[in-house]
């Protein structure tokens, strides 16, 4: 008996430091993700927040559930007749794959994106934590209690970097920025494993990251590599071995694009690269809601003010400059910390994400690459996302930095006046979140009919012409609501990428209105009911609509009762 009490309190003594941690760590990511989302968000019966890419993502997931005839990440409720990927439309196919065997029990009346961002919010915090702890793990210090407490202030950091919370208003796969928190503490913890056990753990979390969506792929795939390669080859490994790791890492996302969807529209014709870039002040720029620090940022692309969006708060950026400011003249301890490839990763990820088109506050100018390079890099156009994974490089750098310069105890009492100015700096800019959410207005479409359609259609639909389209440019958004709720399928949809096959198919007016559906809905543009009305005489009811949007007005066309 003394023997087993002796080795339950060794486990106890030895684990319990970090079970207190992750669950205070847990619950500031907890009370952090309410105090951001409020309560519309987190209440699964309100769907009027989701509007926009929200609304077409969450249309997305349940008529791929609702399809008893769905195939493998694939469906025709929204590309009728054509089946089309449902990866194109950003919904993390990995979960949703995940969710499919309890289809059965998704209502198309709830939603539970706010409760996912909550686990975001949740898990960023968590594995932060675990990445800073690993991080300090390497750098001198023998207090295990404040090691473990600078690791939650890490964590905090991780769960607080405004860039992450600030997507919960406008896209659901994006705001999966926990597993990019994940690749930093896997890469970290692997550095100096057994290849067996490296290609396993980074493997499946690159794995994961490509079965969310691409830009968080491509992030883990850049940073799992360039610290792995600088890191073995400072320790002199050999370049086989190297080249097998970039090879096997490459080859994991080249898979995870096929099995997951997304290699499906990797031709799409794809615009406005460099207008999505990041400013190279970006994180710096607060958009003038920083509590501390309301630096604005010319926005000289007009698509930087959210896309490239990358404000890191006050405290983060002041806990940078100071660390910075305290090396000067000053020789830091050797350290197993792996300064170097992280340096060369945050580099990296901060030029791609200027662009091609590189702008500095209202000024800007072209870097001239290669038009093969210039290709590659127009697949990811909204380059300004590919700063993420720099920002949270940052927070483990600089807290070993802090701990290396100062030590345990000088570092954690810094780590806590730099937390404490980054909550402050930061809480206007929660709270604009939490309001944008509370006060989005989603478009339902009521035609007044409740008995059983084949079909909802709409001409030109709004992936032809999202201009002159029945109901306006937000038009995918009451059509989709209303296909979903009545479990039927639309031809009018709205992809991050459309492929040129689709556009072809249903862009062809002649082609698709040559043979009517009589038990379908039918919204038309007065151009088309002009050209087309006549096919609609006999079998349907057609009148004139006045439109929320522009077009001012459209032909809904429902079909006649029939005796």
């Amino acid at each position: 008996m003394p023997i087993i009490r002796h080795g339950f309190l060794s486990f106890v003594r030895r684990h319990l430091p970090s079970a207190i941690s992750l669950t205070v760590m847990a619950c500031f990511g907890s009370a952090w993700a309410i105090y951001v989302l409020g309560g519309t968000a987190l209440d699964r019966h309100n769907l009027t927040w989701l509007w926009g890419d929200l609304s077409q993502v969450h249309v997305a997931w349940g008529q791929f559930l609702s399809d008893p005839n769905a195939g493998w990440l694939s469906t025709d409720r929204l590309s009728y007749p054509l089946r089309m990927s449902i990866s194109l439309f950003d919904p993390m196919p990995i979960l949703l794959l995940l969710t499919r065997p309890f289809a059965g029990f998704v209502d198309p009346g709830q939603q539970f994106f706010g409760w996912y961002f909550f686990v975001c919010l949740v898990l960023q915090g968590v594995f932060g934590y675990l990445a800073t702890l690993e991080g300090l793990k390497r750098v001198r210090g023998d207090s295990l209690a404040l090691r473990q407490y600078l690791a939650v202030m890490g964590g905090v950091f991780f769960a607080s970097v405004p860039f992450t919370f600030s997507r919960f208003v406008g896209h659901t796969a994006l705001s999966s920025q926990w597993v990019l928190a994940l690749a930093v503490w896997a890469t970290l913890s692997t550095l100096e494993t057994g290849l067996r056990r490296w290609l396993l753990v980074n493997g499946l979390v690159l794995l994961l990251a490509t079965g969310l969506n691409p830009y968080l792929a491509l992030l883990v795939l850049i940073s799992t590599s360039i610290l792995t390669l600088v890191w073995g080859y400072r320790a002199g490994k050999a370049w086989k071995v190297l080249l097998l790791q970039a090879m096997f890492l490459v080859a994991v996302v080249a898979v995870g694009l096929y099995i997951f969807g997304f290699a499906s529209a990797s031709g799409a014709a794809t615009g406005g690269y460099g207008v999505y870039s990041m400013n190279m002040l970006g994180p710096l720029d607060s958009n003038g809601h920083g509590g501390l620090f309301a630096f604005d940022v010319v926005d000289p692309t007009g698509g930087q003010t959210f896309e490239g969006y990358d404000y890191l708060g006050f405290g983060l950026l002041a806990l940078c400059g100071f660390v910075f400011l305290s090396f000067t003249n000053h020789v830091a301890p050797r350290s197993a910390f792996p300064f170097i490839g992280i340096f060369l990763v945050i580099a990296l990820c901060y030029g791609v994400a200027l662009s091609t088109k590189v702008t500095f506050s209202g000024h800007s100018f072209d870097v001239p690459v290669p038009r093969g390079i210039r290709f590659l890099l127009g697949r990811f156009r909204a380059s300004g996302r590919l700063f993420w994974m720099s920002g949270f490089w940052i927070i483990v750098v600089t807290m070993a930095a802090m701990v290396l310069r100062f030590g345990q105890a000088k570092a954690a009492a810094l780590a806590t006046v730099f937390v404490v100015l980054q909550i402050i700096d930061i809480r206007p800019i929660a709270q604009d979140v939490r309001n944008t959410l509370a006060s989005g207005q989603a478009i339902d479409l009521d035609v007044g009919v409740k008995r059983p359609l084949s079909g909802i259609f709409v001409f030109p639909a709004w992936q032809c012409d999202h201009e002159g389209t029945p109901e306006g440019v937000r038009n995918y958004e009451p059509v989709g609501r209303f296909a979903l709720a009545h479990r039927i399928p639309t031809n009018n949809f709205y992809a991050a990428r459309t492929p040129d096959d689709q556009l072809a198919f249903h862009c062809d007016l002649d082609a698709r209105l040559a043979k009517i559906d009589g038990g379908a809905v039918y919204l038309l543009s007065s151009n088309v009911y002009e050209r087309y009305g006549a096919r609609f005489s006999s079998a349907f009811n057609c009148k004139l609509r006045s439109g929320r949007q522009q077009p001012d007005h459209y032909w809904l066309c429902l079909p006649r009762v029939r005796e």
